[in-house]
């Protein structure tokens, strides 16, 4: 089910930002012009407010922000390899080079955190980052992802 969402599209190589306010803005600007149903401007406020609540960090260099949007139909994700990793002012000090965005629509709780739940264990685990950080294209990424088994992760 996260191949659905998961397309080469959605899927950016070598971003390059200075920090996670950039990030953040970079993320919402590719965001809105990859799904026209997302303006790039609410979504970085949706961003920013779910950040407010607590860090989106999940470690092994590996973030997850969201956001819920009442004009975004579909659950719509982004993933991104950053050119450097930045600081993410996470607890452990850690820096981020590997991002997840993921985008619901506001009525679409349970989905959104079907899907948090789903990435989240994918990206906690060390042999997944070190596949997904060795990706030059999104087919290879999408393979590392798709090809994880979830009953694994728990």
């Amino acid at each position: 089910m996260l191949s659905e969402f998961l397309k080469p599209k959605h899927i950016i190589f070598n971003l390059n930002v200075n920090n996670k306010k950039h990030l953040f803005q970079e993320l919402s600007f590719k965001s809105s012009l990859i799904d026209k149903n997302i303006d790039d401007k609410q979504l970085f406020n949706g961003i920013i407010q779910r950040e407010k609540l607590g860090n989106t960090y999940i470690g092994n260099g590996a973030a997850l922000p969201s956001a819920m949007l009442e004009n975004v139909p579909n659950t719509f994700v982004l993933f991104s390899l950053l050119t450097k990793p930045i600081d993410y002012n996470s607890e452990d000090k850690k820096w981020v080079d590997i991002i997840c965005l993921l985008v619901s629509p506001k009525k679409s709780t349970s989905k959104h955190l079907y899907f948090l739940s789903n990435f989240s264990r994918i990206l906690k685990h060390d042999e997944i980052t070190k596949r997904i950080r060795g990706c030059d294209n999104p087919d290879s990424l999408t393979a590392v992802i798709t090809n994880f088994h979830l009953s694994s992760a728990a």
